[in-house]
């Protein structure tokens, strides 16, 4: 059932020309939200409530019921993680969007409306940066403009939080409980480093970057049939993922400025140039590849007191006459070939 099919059975429904089974799936549906049976005369927005709050049921069931199967003779909405994904898929696939509950005016978080869900939800309505405390001793800080959604406690298996916008975080290391930061069209599982997510509401790119440790970064199936794999990729330090959901493609980039995540001493009194790429590597953790007989017999007496590593490679190479080129996941360095002159 595709986008179309699905809001027509909703027209239908309000119509009383559906079915009875189509009624009873769409009522079932509805009961998901935990309300009453819905009237046949929905309106507008009572439809777009229906669609948002099966996709969050969805959801929540999803992260729940991970080690659960379903009981016999249960339906399949009632059902373990399985069923759960195979529903979110659907859900994604009927274009059912990306949703949160109502927060609290002024951007404070605010439980759920059904405080047994455990949910609370933080959108960040100020100009600067709001740092939200997890359960676990993570910490969030969340962008203007952000909204993240986190459970009062974590649940046994996995340590999982929904955003929408650009949030940074720091995760307390726990190998035991995977930290999972779901989006609309990717999700990102670490065990404890740092990062960057950026999530945009309206469309466009997904990134999300990585300061420290590593991150597995899966873009999301929307249409199962068209994409039966999902794209899967790690990232390291001074990385990025990057989604493009037009192309529907998950590539891998060097960050535009790369940080320091080593310490290091930028000091060199004839040292060979091998030695100064491995130094470079080291403290910015971005693999930096060269022919070994291109750098051979080449030294120089540097202090590279520049302070981004692009900056350094310039100064490096305007020494040497080299150059060098940025690639998806790392930097090529062409040396000289000293050891032919």
């Amino acid at each position: 059932m595709n986008q179309t099919e699905f809001h027509n059975l909703l027209t239908r429904y309000q119509r009383g020309e559906c079915t009875p089974a189509e009624g009873r799936l769409l009522e079932q549906w509805y009961d998901l939200l935990g309300h009453d049976r819905p009237p046949l005369d929905l309106t507008p927005s009572e439809q777009e409530a229906m669609q948002a709050g099966l996709w969050q049921r969805i959801a929540d069931r999803t992260l729940y019921a991970e080690d659960l199967s379903p009981p016999a003779g249960r339906p399949w909405y009632a059902g373990g993680a399985g069923h759960w994904a195979a529903a979110a898929a659907v859900a994604l696939g009927l274009g059912l969007g990306w949703h949160y509950w109502p927060v609290a005016p002024g951007g404070t978080a605010s439980p759920m409306p059904r405080s047994a869900s455990g949910w609370q939800t933080y959108a960040n309505t100020t100009a600067a940066p709001y740092t939200v405390r997890l359960p676990d001793g993570s910490r969030v800080d969340v962008a203007p403009g952000g909204e993240l959604k986190y459970p009062r406690r974590f649940a046994r298996a996995n340590r999982t939080v929904y955003l929408r916008g650009q949030a940074f975080f720091s995760v307390a290391p726990d190998k035991a409980h995977p930290f999972r930061v779901y989006t609309p069209r990717v999700v990102t599982t670490v065990l404890g480093t740092s990062f960057l997510v950026r999530a945009p509401a309206h469309g466009g790119p997904v990134v999300v970057k990585v300061r420290t440790g590593r991150v597995l970064v899966q873009a999301r199936v929307v249409d199962p049939a068209a994409t039966p794999a999902p794209q899967t990729m790690v990232v390291l330090p001074n990385q990025q993922a990057v989604y493009r959901p037009e192309q529907q493609v998950l590539a891998r980039e060097l960050v535009a400025e790369p940080m320091q995540v080593a310490a290091q001493s930028f000091e060199f009194d004839d040292r060979p140039v091998a030695e100064v790429l491995a130094a470079l590597e080291k403290a910015y953790g971005v693999r930096i590849g060269y022919e070994a007989a291109a750098v051979a017999g080449c030294t120089v007496t540097l202090s590279l007191r520049e302070t981004s590593l692009y900056a350094k490679l310039d100064v490096l190479c305007k020494t040497l006459g080299a150059r060098y080129e940025k690639t998806a996941d790392q930097i090529l360095f062409h040396g000289p070939g000293c050891g032919t002159r």
